[in-house]
């Protein structure tokens, strides 16, 4: 069973969000300094980073998840 904690202090931790930060920034810059030539590169790049945000929207929703069971009404 997945620990909605811990991933929501993955999620909150400084070093984590610089490095998940640093990593899409790498691939925009990639992208920003390909020749034109270079479509091949470029999609794989934009790939790259749609994976990262997809990754990051996974785990907000695992750490949200906790938040909503607790104000979900019980009957």
């Amino acid at each position: 069973m997945i620990n909605t904690d811990a991933i929501g202090h993955i999620l909150n931790d400084d070093s984590f969000k610089e490095a998940m930060n640093e990593l899409k920034q790498m691939h925009v810059d990639m992208i920003v300094n390909s020749d034109v030539d270079e479509e091949k590169a470029r999609e794989i790049c934009y790939m790259r980073i749609t994976t990262i945000n997809e990754i990051m929207a996974h785990l907000e929703s695992i750490a949200a998840k906790k938040k909503i069971d607790e104000k979900r009404w019980k009957i």
